[in-house]
């Protein structure tokens, strides 16, 4: 026979009248455990609730906080990501349960039985097998307390040989029956809150056969306070192996090991620990206790078996084992030691992602941390992809996760950017020199003071135009940093001016541009100096230019090299390159002026200005594209008519997250207008910047990723100028691509000399 002391009923009744505060012996997996009766009246018994989507769920009520096994074991990050315990048999080979009770309703298995062989129901008349299964498995619905599988199945075989009154006798047949009856019933864990005599070969044998069926084995360790547990769970350590057996002992509030709980001793690798003292419980009569004793933290690890196996149905028994061992708080010396074993039970830890993380289906390396910085002709469009949503990632454990990866994809900013129509205005010094038809020339542009925070001169100040777009060209943060000096430029022209003439020049500086020709303000003809995330900064720009010139048309070819000073982002690189070859022809006769562009753009460290962390892998990119230009001017009216289409492709790693898919279609058009106003100017300036329009990326496993923006940024300007006075306004929706972000400012500008 197996003895394990248990409190006796009578002993119990007759306790709680005189003294509410009464102490009295419980099975808790050997000698020594406590009860402490909470109330004498039951607790009210309401019916479960209808289970709500998890999102819409609040787990943390007074029902859970009084749940005390359930508190230390972190279960409620478990529930939170959606598992319950639903559709998931836990078994327990102990005194029964408490068939009416309201807290096990609709999930005792239907194979739930006696296995002593007595004939008898599964009725638990001690209380013991009822607050073990409580611990692991009570309902939510708002009375007594919520199990840590609150949703799981109970199936419970009743093994005591029905002589209780100073404790209950289990035989080694008895037991064996039940873990047998267990496996049958396709339990997940089987909870062995008993203690005792090491198992004979029955035993032995039907432990391995569950464990082999793909149980998890769960013993209390005994409440001896010995350096090692009892020799029931040694025992079916040894029958089993490390593969599938976990004991459990006991600790307090605080983490320290309960006096009465046997230690790890021989068997640290494969001992947790979790509340054993003060356990909130209630026994076979409804009657609320709070339990000490290694019995009561054996089910918190049941409990757990049960959520693991619902939320990654692939887990073996083996990998259940080794990450609820794996996972736990470490207490007491470093690593596993001979009092808390592997340390405290931790499901929040459990159910996270364990070791290397990769795409499902690959390879592929992801990191729930992959961030991200876009640049704003991507707006919002891949960080909104649905692909980019749930991303499914796979653990060192085969668990499959879904990660949010759009979330760390950050938009640029769109900030309001008024203070820029205060730019000041550019010095220009110039010298040259003439030698027979040769002509060459030196010139300097330079601010007149260094640069303000919020406020620099990056644009040409033209009074007789309110050359806006100033909203779109963003604050470099380290303007007030930078050497005045904008542009030193050098060029050389053969010819007669007027009619067939070559130039040749080459310039250096953050302001250094192309002089293309028909370009409003420089650079490609939809730009008008307006190109995407200027605020990411341009650390310098050096140029060469060739262009010949006769009657009324110019070509021109371009390159260009510029380093960007890019936004600091953690993770990220801070330098970005761009080279560019350029081309350009303008035919002009009268008010009328024709232009076409062609560029071929190469990037290394962004792509459209778009950084992504080193698990996307990408490195850069390459963009092809073709614009023109139309314009008209007389008697002090003009419009200018502009666009451009490109061809972006990106440059990707190997064995990276994303994958091309085609190139990515980018355009801007622009339009302005001017006429002549009370002794001034009046402009009227409208444009849709560079935008991602088409194409995407897919992910390594195939999937899809959209990259065109949900919603394209329109600017509206206006301006009126005369002499040194201006004044401008201007109108963005959805700034920066952004969808429903509107940016809204003016200024008026006095420019005088003295």
């Amino acid at each position: 026979m197996r003895p394990v002391p248990l409190w006796a009923e009578a002993r119990l009744r007759a306790c709680l009248l005189l003294s509410a505060g009464c102490m009295a012996l419980a099975a808790c997996g050997g000698a020594g455990g406590s009860v402490t009766p909470v109330s004498q009246t039951p607790a009210a018994v309401t019916p479960a609730p209808t289970p709500a989507p998890p999102a819409a769920i609040s787990y943390d009520t007074a029902e859970y906080r009084r749940s005390t096994a359930t508190l230390g074991s972190a279960a409620i990050t478990a529930w939170q990501a959606g598992a319950t315990g639903r559709g998931i048999t836990i078994a327990f080979v102990d005194s029964g349960i408490d068939t009416g009770s309201a807290e096990f309703a609709g999930r005792i298995s239907g194979q739930s039985r006696d296995v002593s062989g007595q004939g008898r129901t599964v009725q638990d008349i001690s209380g013991h097998g009822t607050a073990v299964a409580g611990v692991a498995a009570a309902a939510r619905n708002d009375s007594q307390i919520m199990g840590v599988a609150f949703e799981a199945t109970i199936a419970s075989f009743r093994a005591d040989n029905g002589q209780c009154a100073d404790g209950c006798n289990y035989t080694d047949a008895s037991i064996a029956a039940g873990v047998d009856a267990a496996a049958n019933a396709g339990a997940r864990a089987i909870n062995i809150s008993l203690g005792g005599s090491p198992a004979n070969s029955v035993l032995r044998n039907a432990l391995a056969r569950a464990a082999g069926d793909g149980a998890v084995i769960v013993l209390s360790a005994g409440n001896e306070g010995a350096a090692n547990p009892d020799p029931l769970p040694l025992g079916a350590l040894s029958a089993v192996g490390p593969s599938a057996v976990i004991i459990v002992g006991s600790v307090g509030d605080g983490g320290v090991i309960s006096s009465f709980s046997n230690r790890a001793g021989s068997a640290a690798a494969n001992f947790l620990v979790a509340l054993g003292e003060g356990v909130r419980g209630f026994d076979h009569l409804g009657q609320a206790y709070h339990y000490s004793g290694t019995s009561f933290s054996a089910p918190a690890v049941t409990g757990a078996v049960a959520l693991l196996a619902q939320a990654f149905p692939n887990l073996t028994a083996t990998r259940i084992t080794e990450i609820l061992l794996t996972t736990a708080d470490d207490l007491g010396e470093a690593g596993p030691d001979a009092v808390y074993g592997r340390g405290r039970l931790n499901i929040g830890r459990a159910m996270s992602p364990i070791g290397q993380t990769s795409l499902a289906g690959t390879a592929v390396p992801v990191s729930a941390t992959s961030a991200g910085a876009l640049g704003s002709a991507l707006g919002t469009g891949l960080s909104g992809s649905a692909g980019l949503g749930a991303v499914p990632v796979v653990d060192s454990h085969d668990r499959l996760y879904h990660f949010a990866l759009g979330g760390g994809l950050r938009p640029a900013s769109a900030a309001r950017l008024a203070g820029r129509l205060a730019a000041g205005e550019l010095e220009t010094a110039a010298t040259d020199v003439s030698a027979g038809p040769f002509r060459a020339a030196l010139t300097l542009r330079a601010t007149g003071d260094r640069d303000r925070p919020a406020a620099d001169a990056f644009r040409d100040g033209d009074r007789q135009v309110a050359h806006l777009g100033l909203a779109l060209r963003g604050v470099d943060r380290r303007a007030a940093s930078r050497n005045p000096l904008r542009e030193t430029r050098l060029s050389l022209r053969q010819g007669t001016p007027g009619e067939a003439e070559w130039g040749l020049s080459v310039a250096s500086g953050q302001l250094a541009r192309e002089a293309l020709p028909g370009s409003a303000a420089g650079g490609l003809a939809a730009d008008d100096g307006l190109t995407p995330d200027d605020n990411m900064g341009t650390g310098g720009r050096q140029l060469a230019m060739a262009d010949w010139r006769s009657g009324g048309l110019t070509l021109a070819l371009a390159a260009t090299q510029r380093r960007l000073a890019l936004p600091r982002l953690d993770g990220l690189s801070t330098d970005s390159r761009q080279d560019q070859l350029l081309a350009a022809a303008n035919w002009a006769r009268g008010p009328l002026a024709l232009t076409l562009h062609a560029a071929d753009t190469q990037e290394d460290g962004a792509f459209l200005g778009t950084r992504l962390s080193g698990d996307y892998g990408l490195t850069g990119g390459r963009t092809q594209s073709l614009g023109g230009a139309l314009a008209f001017g007389r008697g002090g009216f003009g419009l200018r008519l502009a666009g451009t289409r490109g061809w972006a492709t990106p440059h990707l790693a190997a064995n990276s997250l994303l994958r091309a898919d085609g190139a990515l279609a980018v355009e801007s058009w622009s339009a302005t207008a001017r006429a002549p106003l009370g002794g001034g100017v009046l402009s009227l300036f409208v444009a849709q910047p560079p935008a991602v329009t088409g194409g995407g990326f897919r992910l390594a496993n195939g999937t899809a990723l959209g990259a065109g923006v949900t919603a394209r940024e329109t600017a509206r300007e206006i301006g009126w100028s005369r002499g040194g006075f201006t004044l401008a306004a201007f109108r963005r929706d959805n700034a920066g691509n952004q969808p429903g972000l509107t940016d809204t400012g003016g200024a008026v500008t006095l420019r005088t000399r003295f």
